[in-house]
């Protein structure tokens, strides 16, 4: 199969391409497509933003070309983190303004392979964009010359978030060692598993309405995402098929921040069961980050907190998420060549 002539459709009819494609058919010229990663969190004050642009810049330090896209809108502060000052040049001027070509709006530090699309902005509507807005930037994002987009989000659960969630190849969620942090992880994660069935036939979410309503508990709350696909799956299983199948498109990583305690390390492993148990979906606990005072040090002095402190613990585990991320999309592009071979 030649790769270089493939495409596939996403959610909402948008094209995913991979990393390598053949653009225009009367052109030998091959173009490569970034590969995007979205950071998000359940909360805010997770860390959700350290953890985005120091991905970034260990990804850059390895030789890709890296875009930061602060998608944090209406509390956009990516930039602050990079030690950039606030760009005269952001995504509002992209939302507002007919523009084709996103490349123009990259502004770079001292790191010359991590360019940063800024999200800053006064204007209060950018906050909350319409639909054809998200799709606007979403139709820019993937003509982004660039190895790797990372996409940091807005905390919490609402439609543009996830859907900027659903879009990126991979999904990054962070949490921290906090009961409030722990909860709010679980209610994205559920968010994003019921956005995605929004794009089902009529016929099958008509079923799973009809199942959710009929098959409850025996104290009359609905099951578990994992018990209403069992029930789906003995009652319809042609549909339960297509679920499923929706289901596994997206792949899911998660982070666990600001580590203090021994006992903290075990907290990925401990939500990657009850993610399986409660929705029957697998998550894949990408690594851990410490606590550090150096961070807050970092950003008082304006500068980004892997380049100030590269011999630090959390550097080595910066860079050791950054080999993964790079292993993981390589093994994705395979797996979809493959499946479409």
């Amino acid at each position: 199969m030649n790769v270089t002539s493939k495409a596939w459709v996403l959610r909402g009819g948008l094209v995913r391409v991979p990393l390598i494609q053949l653009e225009q058919r009367t052109s030998s010229a091959v173009e490569r497509r970034p590969y995007i990663w979205a950071v998000a969190s359940g909360k805010g004050g997770v860390g959700k933003s350290f953890v985005a642009s120091n991905l970034g810049m260990a990804l850059a330090k390895q030789g890709k070309k890296v875009v930061l896209v602060d998608l944090d809108l209406g509390s956009a502060n990516l930039h602050t983190c990079l030690g950039i000052p606030s760009p005269k040049t952001t995504l509002s001027h992209i939302i507002e303004k007919n523009v084709s070509n996103m490349n123009d709006f990259i502004v770079y530090g001292h790191e010359p392979n991590l360019g940063l699309i800024s999200g800053a902005s006064d204007s209060l509507h950018v906050a909350n964009l319409l639909h054809y807005q998200k799709l606007k930037i979403m139709r820019n994002l993937a003509r982004i010359d660039a190895d790797y987009i990372i996409l940091d989000l807005g905390a919490g659960t609402n439609f543009n978030t996830l859907d900027f969630f659903l879009f990126a190849d991979q999904g990054l969620l962070v949490v921290i060692p906090e009961p409030t942090s722990i909860e709010n992880g679980y209610r994205f994660f559920k968010s994003i598993l019921t956005r995605q069935l929004k794009d089902l036939p009529a016929k099958t979410k008509k079923l799973i309405n009809q199942v959710l309503t009929e098959h409850k508990n025996e104290k009359g709350v609905a099951r578990s995402f994992a018990g209403f696909l069992e029930d789906m799956e003995d009652l319809h299983p042609a549909h339960a098929h297509g679920i499923h199948k929706v289901l596994s498109r997206f792949k899911l990583n998660l982070i666990v921040n600001q580590v203090i305690e021994p006992s903290d390390t075990k907290l990925g492993a401990a939500l990657s069961v009850m993610f399986r148990k409660y929705f029957d979906t697998p998550i894949y606990v990408l690594g851990y980050l410490y606590h550090d005072s150096h961070v807050l040090h970092a950003l008082r002095q304006k500068q980004a907190y892997y380049a100030a402190f590269p011999q630090s613990r959390n550097a080595t585990c910066l860079e050791r998420m950054a080999l993964e991320m790079v292993e993981q999309s390589a093994s994705d592009l395979v797996d979809t060549v493959r499946l479409e071979s």
